[in-house]
């Protein structure tokens, strides 16, 4: 399995933004919280070419900046931003770092995409420090617009059933888009806000804080300006409410006492 990840990922190698006009909303949340710390060692785990990567680090103002990704041309490119990257999948293997090496792990829209989220979080506590920081972003399947999408029938955005075809989803269902699918969104492990919670607090991190957030409509969904302004209204109406909006962004520290 881990070699045909390895295969298929070459083809979809995860490019981030440069600039902050370029940034999605989970993205500008996740550089707010990292410019609130001042950190000293910092993971981002699936940090594709890296830009965000180095995003982040000059937000904390970070010495040492590493990376995970499973792509061999992804950790050519974050290298080459001055990134300390390892190749390897997270689903499978061990993180290649002492206990307790990292002030902050940043997992941005990653463990979604993972079969063993419990080996992913079981490491992510590993290497952080008894005062570090887990910060993680993740689709909501329990948004608004999910509840509304399965309420009339709808596959919920977030799956899928087709590598091929967009099949089940209301606004863009049949459209033809090749590899558009398999590139980032195939989610293998969709959560609710609950259950995103229950497994944090299983793997022993104690939750700081939650938020929700909208999300950039794709264009194939063929939205109106007037219906998208609207999800936006709605989006901004919720936002007290995370476990009802698109997204989720948590904060999280590990619970254990340095040795």
């Amino acid at each position: 399995m881990m070699k045909a990840k390895k295969k298929f990922a070459e083809r979809f190698v995860g490019i981030t933004p440069r600039n902050f006009d370029e940034l999605e909303d989970r993205q500008r949340k996740a550089l707010e919280i990292f410019s609130s710390y001042q950190f000293e060692r910092i993971l981002d785990v699936g940090c594709g070419d890296g830009n965000f990567t180095m995003m982040i680090a000059r937000a904390c103002k970070a010495r040492e900046v590493y990376g995970i990704e499973i792509s061999e041309k992804g950790v050519e490119m974050a290298r080459k931003n001055g990134i300390k990257c390892y190749q390897l999948d997270v689903d499978e293997e061990d993180f290649p770092f002492e206990d307790s090496f990292f002030d902050a792990v940043f997992a941005g829209e990653i463990i979604e995409h993972l079969y063993d989220t419990d080996h992913f979080l079981d490491e992510a506590y590993r290497v952080l420090k008894a005062n570090g920081i887990l910060v993680l972003t993740t689709p909501n399947l329990a948004s608004w617009q999910n509840r509304i999408s399965l309420l009339f029938g709808y596959q919920p955005y977030g799956t899928t059933v087709s590598l091929r075809y967009r099949i089940g989803h209301p606004f863009g269902d049949s459209n033809l888009l090749p590899g558009d699918i398999v590139q980032g969104r195939r989610h293998v492990s969709v959560f609710t806000l609950k259950a995103l919670q229950r497994l944090l607090k299983v793997h022993k991190f104690n939750i700081v804080k939650i938020e929700g957030l909208s999300i950039k409509l794709p264009q194939y969904m063929n939205f109106s300006p007037f219906l998208s302004k609207m999800v936006r209204i709605i989006d901004k109406m919720l936002s007290p409410f995370p476990s009802l909006l698109p997204q989720l962004v948590v904060i999280g520290t590990p619970l254990k006492y340095e040795s």
